[in-house]
């Protein structure tokens, strides 16, 4: 009874509490990853055979169950292999479309990117150099999230992805430099990218902070406008930002701290671009190569249709309604 007079009824457990009928809430650690809180989270500065688990694309597609673990091992890691996916060009769809993981974050590159080797590359993934461990698009407001990278072919000699931990890494400079994590989590850097016709632009702290826990890093040098910082920031701003985030990078690009995996036709990785950086071994490209491939597709989806996979209950599902 309320205090104006009317009643109603409450549940007494999580059993019917969301909407109408008796629908099964997900675990509660289902829950807690999917709201990216660090304590649920496992973070690693060196491989480990957890960390290395690969899962079987038959195997994970067989059941509901199967495909949450997997996304639940992804948003725990921030890092999950499935293996023996389809790997025809444009595959890649199928295979989210078969996890249910839509929609597709659309963005300046397309729906689906195609990394290769170009002659002429209007993007430093695209020639045969080494690409050194970063995170996707900082300039956009919000930052793609889950980051689906398909092998379908990588026959050059050379060209291993590797990837680490953001959140490890600034883990330590919490404990060991505050000061350094202070300017790492204040302190806005201008980003800006360019492409025939595209100007995109934005500005915003290297670390950011969700209710205490660390939730999304911005991390792309290449793309890090330092004439714009020079307009923001006064001189010793930025000195001691430098500072700070050169050791960030001096921790993050430890080899000691990196995965590295040579990725076979069929091969998919799903990358926290908030949390895991990725990089690329430079590959040989040659008259002795003639005739021999290296192609990779990436597909970004947002955080809430990851998340929506892990929590939904399939038997309970409604059609959508718009608000």
């Amino acid at each position: 009874m309320w205090d104006d007079g009317h009643s109603g009824k409450v549940p007494k457990t999580q059993i019917g509490a969301y909407g109408q009928g008796k629908k099964p809430v997900s675990p509660q650690r289902y829950y807690d990853l999917s709201l990216r809180k660090n304590e649920v989270q496992t973070f690693w500065d060196q491989p480990s055979p957890a960390l290395n688990k690969k899962f079987n694309y038959t195997e994970v597609t067989a059941s509901t169950e199967n495909v949450k673990e997997f996304i639940a091992h992804f948003m725990e890691f921030g890092l999950a292999f499935l293996n023996n996916t389809p790997h025809q060009t444009g595959d890649i769809l199928k295979i989210l479309d078969t996890l249910e993981v839509g929609p597709y974050w659309d963005n300046m590159f397309g729906t689906v990117s195609r990394v290769s080797f170009m002659n002429d590359p209007s993007n430093q993934a695209f020639n045969n150099q080494h690409l050194d461990l970063h995170t996707d698009m900082p300039y956009y407001t919000q930052t793609p999230s889950a980051y689906f990278f398909h092998c379908l072919a990588n026959e050059l000699d050379g060209g291993e992805s590797y990837w680490a931990d953001t959140f490890s890494a600034i883990r330590e400079i919490r404990d060991t430099r505050p000061d350094y994590y202070e300017l790492l989590t204040t302190v806005s850097v201008p980003f800006r990218q360019y492409a025939t016709g595209w100007h995109m632009a934005g500005s915003y702290p290297t670390v950011e902070l969700m209710n205490g826990n660390l939730y999304r890093v911005r991390d792309c040098v290449f793309v890090i406008d330092t004439f714009q910082m020079i307009r923001d920031h006064p001189a010793d701003v930025r000195e001691r930002w430098w500072e700070a985030y050169n050791h960030l990078r001096r921790l993050v690009t430890s080899p000691d701290r990196a995965i590295q995996v040579k990725l076979e036709s069929g091969d998919l990785v799903l990358i926290d671009n908030w949390r895991v950086q990725h990089a690329r071994n430079a590959f040989t490209v040659n008259k002795e190569s003639q005739g021999k491939h290296r192609a990779m597709e990436v597909v970004y989806v947002e955080w809430n249709h990851v998340q929506n996979r892990l929590l939904r209950n399939d038997a309970q599902t409604k059609p959508l309604v718009s608000t």
